[in-house]
């Protein structure tokens, strides 16, 4: 066993001569935070001893759980380790005990396989998870085999978290991952949630069914594809008629309990959860400019190190953090820059990710603190506080927090889509300066694109290898024009 594990240690050493290669000449700061998120995380590979588990990435060494909602966000930044990083073994992990109704539990105990919380839930994010990390590495034959897996949970959530009005419920804050967000009072032992139906629940069910119809168009399986193309449709027209505040142009909880009333009984609470109807394609246009409004309002959601988790106008706002009453955290900014991009937003995607690394970078420079934290301070260059006597959060947190430096340099702030079905990379470049990647890994071929400081004449040239033919788009920012190419194995030089 010793062995094996030396073995194992060894095949997940922190090289950075594997991963891809960041390039970015304006902002030094940001590719050494890079580089700091993917040693910290190689530290914090696990190695269970347990029959059965494989080595898997966890937030927080030695606690001996792993947690389903954090295994899917760690996956965002972990795909991109060109296969130096275990990106999928926590899901496999977690698939291998799943229940046969299809049940999956919000943490699992590693030493029993059992649940560390009973029949409470997490964010349902395994379908978009997968379906994500198929269009990096066009891996068909994985997806084919967690679409059962997949569907059974969809299934699941549907018979045994909805209310008769067909809206979702969490237990509480806890099983939303918002621990100490003031979104609800009790548990599911009381009256099921407290009567709350949740925003964040029914829209990530809604993006789960639109990511399972496109594996199962994938796939070619038809009916699976009606299925959940209709559930995606049925979910977005209930987020809409009863979630949306058209006074306030905001996405709200609601109390439900058979309440006739229901559509005008919102919880008075913005939280950062309002920004999922972005990403699963509820929100309409106008619906998304008044989302955009309130994301950028400096009394609300845009304060110096953007977004905190509570809206700054709340009465339980804490401008340290406070752990969720308005903490900075990686998966809700995240999610947010991926829905906005998703509705085009690409500029308002991109200020915010800059605002997150330029505040990572600062604090992580800063000799008092040194490290990568699980949440922020909105209001402080500094790490969130977890409770009222100023506890600092978790250091060393990658973990999902490896997003920001990783996942949204390489999305948001260089402006790469990836979508192996196509096998193309769509690029929008919105730097200046000399910028872009080496030797990443995309759709089983090993690419680098490159993008020269622009010109006095305004035109940038773009320096590409790739060792498979692929398909490029390249748009500059601001101009009309865009460049696509289908490109054989080679080195290449383009002008635009």
């Amino acid at each position: 066993m010793k062995d094996d594990n030396m073995k194992k240690i060894i095949n997940y050493k922190y090289d950075r001569n594997v991963l891809p290669i960041p390039v970015y000449e304006e902002r030094p700061e940001w590719i050494e935070l890079y580089y700091a998120a993917w040693e910290i995380a190689f530290c914090n590979i696990e190695y269970p001893s347990k029959r059965g588990w494989l080595p898997q990435l966890t937030c927080m060494p030695g606690v001996g759980i792993i947690w389903q909602w954090d295994s899917c966000f760690m996956s965002f930044f972990a795909k991109y380790s060109n296969g130096s990083l275990p990106a999928m073994n926590n899901l496999n992990n977690l698939y291998r005990l799943q229940g046969k109704d299809g049940f999956q539990s919000m943490a699992y105990v590693i030493e029993t396989g059992k649940p560390a919380y009973g029949q409470r839930i997490n964010p349902p994010l395994f379908a978009w998870t997968e379906w994500e990390y198929y269009l990096l590495t066009g891996d068909n034959s994985r997806v084919e085999r967690v679409f059962p897996k997949l569907s059974k949970y969809y299934n699941w959530l549907k018979n045994n978290r909805t209310r008769s009005s067909g809206l979702y419920w969490f237990e509480d804050s806890g099983s939303s991952g918002m621990d100490n967000s003031p979104r609800s009072g009790y548990p599911s032992a009381n009256l099921n949630g407290s009567d709350v139906c949740w925003i964040d629940l029914i829209c990530q069910q809604a993006l789960s069914a639109s990511c399972l119809a496109k594996i199962a168009k994938l796939l070619g399986n038809k009916s699976e594809e009606a299925f959940f193309l209709s559930e995606h449709e049925t979910l977005c027209t209930l987020i809409n008629k009863y979630h949306w505040s058209e006074k306030h142009g905001f996405y709200y909880d609601v109390f439900d309990r058979m309440n006739p009333l229901l559509r005008h009984n919102f919880l008075n609470t913005k939280t950062a959860a309002a920004f999922w109807p972005l990403l699963c394609g509820a929100a309409n246009e106008t619906q998304i400019n008044s989302l955009t409004e309130h994301l950028l309002n400096p009394d609300e959601f845009w304060t110096r190190h953007p977004i905190p988790t509570l809206s700054r106008d709340d009465s339980n706002y804490d401008p340290l953090g406070g752990y969720w009453l308005g903490g900075v955290w990686a998966p809700t900014n995240y999610m947010t820059t991926a829905g906005l991009k998703k509705q085009n937003r690409h500029s308002i995607a991109r200020d915010l990710a800059v605002k997150h690394l330029d505040a990572m970078s600062d604090v992580i420079k800063n000799k008092s603190y040194g490290s990568i934290w699980e949440c922020y301070s909105p209001d402080y260059i500094r790490p969130a506080t977890k409770n009222e006597k100023g506890k600092l959060v978790r250091n060393n947190f990658v973990g999902w927090s490896g997003l920001g430096p990783i996942a949204m340099l390489i999305e948001n702030i260089m402006g790469f889509t990836f979508d192996a079905q196509s096998n193309i990379i769509h690029w929008r470049i919105t730097s200046s300066c000399a910028h872009g990647i080496k030797g990443l890994q995309f759709n089983g071929r090993t690419v680098s694109l490159l993008c020269g400081k622009s010109a006095s004449t305004g035109q940038r040239k773009i320096n590409i290898e790739t060792s498979k033919s692929f398909s490029v788009s390249i748009k500059i920012e601001g101009r009309d024009r865009e460049l696509s190419e289908t490109l054989n194995p080679g080195k290449y030089e383009l002008y635009l």
